[in-house]
């Protein structure tokens, strides 16, 4: 078997693909040989379909095909390990019958030989014999322990799969092979530190790296590449079919806990091998590594980050890589939607192309140093800026209640008229103006017998699709701000509406 060392390993979002290296003395002429091992956390995860054979020029490689060991390989290969094992469990056991033997005393109550002075002896030196055997037992049964743990993984190594070819050397001397494959059981996941010293600096966005390997294999000195593509995802266009309208037919309900629990499994069943993978990635311990920014490379349908140096990746750990680093503009205000949250944010508006990569991920905030905690990052891409939320703010207070509900019918119409009327106060307790930004709604008709109008806004800009309000305006220190937002809803009054 020719051993092979993990050299190279390009990291996609889910899944790697492997690159070792070894080298083989060949004879001149065609000769069989085994390469190994393509270790992986079970033989079906790696895709025989991805194996490859790199051979140097004056050799050339036929009838390449992957391999699987039978358990004959296997005992055979670890047939020392097993008898040392034998040994030592057949000591362990004769050290158990002799403490057995010293600590039954029946056999010397029962004897008529045994003197007084006789008995004192045994006694005397019973406490010395058991520690003696006692001990002997204790290092006997942490050699086994590890005896065993050894048979496991040389075990593991020997089930491993190869690759079988016929070589063929125009003249004899040594060659170094190497193979590649693809693996899951390895993915990484993306992250950002946000950094600043407050309104009126720039932000500086770090985009780190968590690493994961679980293949069973440590990896030592190894070479990475970060690509922000899955291959797990498919890469098919998708077919739009005809989309055939039909009246709608009375369905029988089912009992909420049907409905949730098939809900329930429908969610376990369709889960993301990411997503799979970031579970299993909490249950690891993470080894932080700090580390210059990576190289970045765009390619045509992904971007590649390339690591510096080489890496230490034990099998079952995680570590942390940084990848780049920017500085970029920022306006600074505060954001509040009161109907969701009363809670008031300080964030950083930023132009999207300003930001070189976004991903939708989470990212740790920092401001003079210290940790406000996590925010997600969910940026639209169509938008030409992105806030990016440094956390709520708790020297701003904001409140929104109803001051007024009115509904009435309206003559001759056949209609139900609803009109409501709302005050949101803002209040800042800050040293210093403040840029506020306040957002609220009015409903949007669903239904062409539904008719809503805006009658006092106090000066919002409107969004006449969505419905959006949103007010921006400068807060001076200490000061309190009222925005008033009245509209109306007209209805069949025939019908129910949720207001």
């Amino acid at each position: 078997m020719i051993d092979t060392v993990i050299k190279q390993a390009d990291i996609y979002r889910s899944g790697c693909i492997v690159r070792r290296q070894g080298t083989v003395h060949l004879l001149e002429g065609t000769q069989s040989v085994r390469i190994g091992r393509l270790n992986a956390p079970d033989r079906s995860r790696i895709s025989p379909d991805s194996v490859r054979l790199y051979v140097p020029e004056g050799v050339k490689g036929d009838s390449v095909q992957v391999e699987v060991p039978g358990t004959d390989d296997i005992d055979k290969a670890n047939e020392e390990l097993a008898d040392r094992i034998s040994r030592l469990e057949d000591e362990i056991e004769a050290l158990d019958m002799q403490r057995d033997m010293w600590t039954d005393t029946s056999h010397f109550s029962s004897s008529t030989a045994l003197t007084a002075e006789g008995l004192a002896g045994y006694i005397e030196k019973l406490p010395d014999r058991l520690g003696n055997i006692y001990d002997r037992r204790s290092v006997r049964s942490r050699e086994l322990s590890e005896l065993k743990k050894q048979y496991d993984r040389e075990s593991s190594k020997c089930a491993a799969q190869y690759i079988a070819a016929e070589l063929t050397a125009e003249k004899e001397g040594d060659y170094t092979l190497e193979i590649s494959y693809f693996v899951t059981g390895v993915w990484w996941y993306p992250f950002y530190e946000i950094h600043t010293e407050g309104s009126g600096s720039d932000i500086s966005i770090r985009l780190r790296a968590k690493i994961n390997q679980k293949t069973g294999e440590d990896w030592s000195g190894v070479k990475l590449s970060l690509y922000s593509s899955d291959p797990s995802i498919s890469g098919s266009i998708p077919v739009l079919r005809p989309n055939y309208l039909s009246f709608e037919r009375p369905v029988m309900k089912q009992s909420f806990r049907a409905i949730n629990g098939m809900a329930a499994g429908m969610s376990a069943a369709m889960m993301q091998p990411e997503a799979m993978a970031m579970e299993e990635a909490d249950e690891m311990m993470t080894d932080r590594v700090y580390t210059a920014s990576a190289s970045v490379r765009n390619d045509e349908t992904a971007v590649e980050y390339m690591l510096g140096g080489t890496w230490n990746i034990s099998s079952g750990k995680e570590i942390i890589a940084d990848l780049t680093a920017q500085d970029i503009k920022a306006r600074f205000h505060d954001i509040t939607i009161p109907k969701a949250d009363p809670s008031v944010f300080l964030a950083a508006e930023v132009a999207v192309s300003d930001i070189e990569e976004l991903y939708e991920t989470e990212a740790a905030v920092y401001i003079k140093g210290a940790f406000m905690g996590n925010v997600s990052i969910d940026p639209d891409l169509t938008k030409d800026t992105y806030d990016i939320s440094l956390g709520k703010d708790e020297t701003i207070k904001a409140e929104r209640k109803q001051v007024r509900r009115y509904s009435s019918n309206v003559l001759l119409k056949g209609q139900r008229k609803a009109e409501l009327e709302y005050e949101i106060t803002v209040t800042s307790r800050k040293p210093a103006p403040a840029e506020i930004t306040v957002i609220d709604q009015v409903p949007v008709a669903g239904d062409k017998g539904i008719t809503v109008e805006a009658a006092d806004i106090s000066g919002a800009v409107k969004d006449e699709t969505t419905g959006e309000l949103r007010w921006e305006f400068t807060l001076g220190a200490g000061e309190k701000a009222v925005r008033k937002l009245a509209y109306s809803v007209t209805y069949p009054k025939d019908q129910n509406l949720k207001l």
